[in-house]
């Protein structure tokens, strides 16, 4: 019985050493793995893989527990990320040591502290080094269209712009601010607001020209501006037209006869107006009306019998006018005797 307990002990302790001496046994493996550039320390400073020349999988000889390299295979490829302490604006080949790349790999996955790091392939990484800066842009309207009564006016004349700084250095000509043209966004807006009356709305600025992460302070500015009624000409057939006598002379009745002798019962005449486009289409479709008059004042009356040229008065609605002179209408006034009361 002692002898088995004895078997059975020396069996576990067996167990116990092999395992132990499992895991502290190194071994050589190689790892394929993607590395994402990230900035250091710099909170504006912007550090983005070289796509056109960035490889697609690193290969990473490392030396541990044979444990540690087997798991380490079956989550593989492993995505590590490197920070980069590299300043310089632009296209920077950073080359990788065994060192950093130790480092980095204990600083995302503690428990690998005990790994070690043998050699990479290919040993530069491709990165493009960018930075975060501020700049006054220059708001203006320099390529205006339309016709104004009053021309649109800015109530702010620039903006404070966040973007990175090779798209700045791009942007910059000959030394001067940087302009941001928004006319063609305040015209598309002006267009829905009624004309001839003065509007103020806000122009929102186009942020997408400024890349990835950028931010403008104002992100809008207020425009007001009056955009010019459009006017259009038209003629308008048959306008009647009515002779009418002076309020004191309501009680005589007089009748209008041409150079003929022949009562005008009905006058009607043919006027051009020019006008609001949208009213000038309401009167020629007839759902407005225009009319003439000619009034007789007392010292006509006097002048019954003579042939005289008159010049109607038209009653046009609101907006529209006369696009030339009313043509005169001779004829002369016929006092009728007024009917006997009965």
């Amino acid at each position: 019985m002692e002898q088995l307990k004895l078997l059975s002990m020396t069996a576990v302790i067996t167990l116990i050493v092999w395992a132990s001496a499992d895991r502290l046994v190194n071994d050589i493996a190689t790892v394929r793995l993607t590395i994402e550039p990230m900035p250091s320390t710099e909170v504006d400073t912007i550090v983005e893989p070289d796509m056109e020349e960035t490889p697609d999988r690193y290969e990473l000889q490392i030396s541990g527990p044979r444990k540690t390299l087997k798991s380490l295979r079956d989550r593989e490829p492993l995505n590590l990320r490197l920070p980069i302490s590299e300043t310089s604006i632009g296209p920077v080949s950073v080359a990788l040591s065994q060192d950093g790349l130790k480092r980095a790999i204990i600083n995302q996955w503690p428990e690998l502290h005990g790994l070690a790091v043998l050699s990479v392939k290919p040993r530069t990484l491709p990165v493009i080094v960018d930075r975060m800066v501020s700049a006054e842009f220059d708001v203006s309207m320099a390529n205006l269209t339309l016709a104004y009564d009053d021309e649109p006016q800015l109530q702010r004349t620039s903006t404070t712009a966040r973007l990175r700084e090779s798209l700045l250095a791009s942007m910059v000509s000959g030394g001067q601010r940087p302009e941001i043209d928004i006319s063609r966004e305040v015209e598309r807006i002006v267009q829905t607001k009624p004309a001839g009356e003065s509007s103020m709305f806000p122009v929102t600025l186009d942020l997408t020209r400024f890349g990835p992460g950028a931010s403008l302070d104002p992100a809008s500015i207020d425009v007001t501006a009056t955009l010019k009624t459009q006017r259009s000409t038209a003629e308008i057939s048959t306008v009647p037209i009515k002779p009418v006598v002076s309020f004191a002379n309501l009680g005589k009745s007089f009748e209008a006869v041409g150079r003929d002798g022949t009562p005008l019962t009905l006058v009607t005449q043919t006027v051009r107006i020019t006008g609001p486009t949208d009213e000038v289409m309401k009167l020629v479709r007839g759902e407005t009306r225009a009319y003439g008059l000619i009034q007789f004042k007392e010292a006509d009356l006097r002048q019954a019998n003579v042939i005289k040229a008159w010049t109607p008065e038209f009653h046009l609605p609101a907006g529209i006018e006369l696009a030339e002179s009313p043509r005169q209408i001779e004829f002369r006034l016929v006092e009728r005797p007024s009917s006997p009361a009965e």
